[in-house]
């Protein structure tokens, strides 16, 4: 947890060099903005070294950003596209209406 480092007025914030694993998950967001603080981002890396469930964590996070900046379409197989209408058909029943789709 950040604490003001001194009383002056602005966002001026200091940051243990150690942070557990529910303050990674809290910080991630600013972790992986490019404009993050040194700080924290060194605080970060040091868990992140001793701490396997976090690196997981931030490799799903950061993976999850590069497909939405992707932004790319990726066509669905057609066998897929068939399993899936027919999966449908068999929870949902084959009326031929899409009513409630």
């Amino acid at each position: 947890m950040p604490t003001p480092s001194s009383p002056s007025v602005g966002p001026a914030v200091t940051w243990r060099t150690e942070v557990d694993c529910s303050e990674i998950l809290d910080q991630l967001a600013e972790y992986l903005d490019e404009d993050a603080r040194a700080e924290l981002c060194r605080a970060i890396e040091a868990h992140l070294e001793r701490c396997h469930d976090c690196r997981v964590e931030v490799d799903t996070v950061r993976k999850t950003i590069v497909l939405y900046q992707n932004d790319r379409h990726v066509p669905v197989p057609s066998a897929a596209t068939a399993r899936l209408m027919a999966a449908l058909s068999n929870e949902y029943g084959s009326g031929g209406s899409s009513a409630g789709l």
